[in-house]
């Protein structure tokens, strides 16, 4: 970085910035997509951890309203700034470590954490983020599972998932006698 790009950039710039992730997981806990993509431009591209391609503030806001309404209601996120890295004063880079604590649980649960890339930037109205992609946070044995997995055949893969959701059924079980 230049010094004249360096005098360009201030404290409060990574503050505003660094303040999306609070901004973010605030709506998540509330439940809000409407809060939850306000941060974003109204062109921005995101790439959930799956895969999925949103485009656009509105797109992004409803796609995580109807996730907070099913499959990730009562969750609550956790998380915080690994680095801000300016590339020039109007854009930057924010990596951040997220955990989710499930429903109805007290602790994170590791296999959901994700660690997001953010594309931010500075425009007349301020910064804004352009980019997110969001990615799973895999240890190698579990990719090696997954991995393993994948090989099996479509029947080999159905007798997994029973014995696995037996299991689970089993473990639950013997919580509710304790």
């Amino acid at each position: 970085m230049t010094s004249q790009t360096a005098q360009t950039i201030t404290s409060t710039d990574e503050s505003a910035i660094r303040d999306f992730l609070r901004q973010m997981i605030d709506a998540w806990n509330r439940g809000s997509g409407e809060g939850f993509a306000a941060p974003f431009s109204e062109t921005a591209d995101f790439l959930t951890f799956e895969g999925t391609h949103l485009k656009g503030r509105e797109e992004i806001a409803a796609f995580h309203q109807q996730a907070f309404d099913t499959v990730v209601k009562g969750t609550c996120l956790e998380g915080e700034v690994n680095f801000v890295r300016f590339v020039n004063p109007q854009l930057a880079l924010m990596h951040v470590v997220i955990r989710v604590i499930l429903a109805g649980q007290t602790e994170t649960s590791p296999s959901r954490d994700s660690l997001p890339l953010y594309v931010v930037t500075k425009s007349d109205e301020g910064w804004q983020i352009e980019g997110l992609l969001n990615t799973r946070k895999l240890t190698l044995e579990r990719q090696f599972f997954l991995d393993d997995f994948d090989s099996l055949s479509a029947e080999a893969q159905c007798q997994v998932t029973d014995l696995v959701a037996g299991l689970k059924q089993q473990q639950q079980a013997d919580l509710a006698q304790i």
